[in-house]
């Protein structure tokens, strides 16, 4: 399918950097990461977006606050999104993430407001998982996961 331009402007509206009110273009292959994962939980509520595009002063305030904040942030590149789904559990989310290997995946629990962060950049995952963990998420043993 095709992406309709006018509902790529919408998303990129929701998705705007809400503390400076500016909006970017956001990589739809971030939204089709999303929607698999959200197809792959089986999710039926709508999907709750915690952080979407964040402007570089935004970026750079956060960093200001908080140790967890990339420099080169995915977010200022309209390439990752906070979030989590309603009635998903949050480690489902995460391991859903972790096995379609499309891009960066973090785990926050026991944020304020509990999230999975999702990039699509170079795949990693934080924070870091056990070998055993890893193992049952890929039997196999074909991954780019690390532990």
């Amino acid at each position: 399918g095709r992406y309709v331009p006018e509902g790529l402007r919408k998303i990129n509206i929701i998705l705007r950097d809400w503390r400076r009110n500016e909006p970017t273009k956001m990589d739809p292959r971030l939204l089709d990461l999303v929607w698999e994962a959200y197809r792959e939980a089986g999710a039926t509520d709508y999907i709750q977006v915690i952080c979407g595009y964040r402007s570089p002063s935004t970026n750079s305030m956060l960093r200001g606050r908080s140790r967890g904040v990339a420099e080169k942030s995915q977010h200022m590149l309209g390439k990752a999104m906070d979030f989590y789904i309603p009635g998903v559990p949050l480690k489902k989310l995460r391991n859903i993430g972790l096995k379609m290997q499309g891009g960066g995946v973090g785990y926050y629990p026991s944020s304020g407001s509990p999230f999975v962060h999702m990039d699509i950049g170079n795949v990693r995952h934080w924070p870091g998982i056990s070998r055993q963990e890893l193992v049952s998420l890929f039997p196999n043993g074909k991954t780019l996961h690390v532990p």
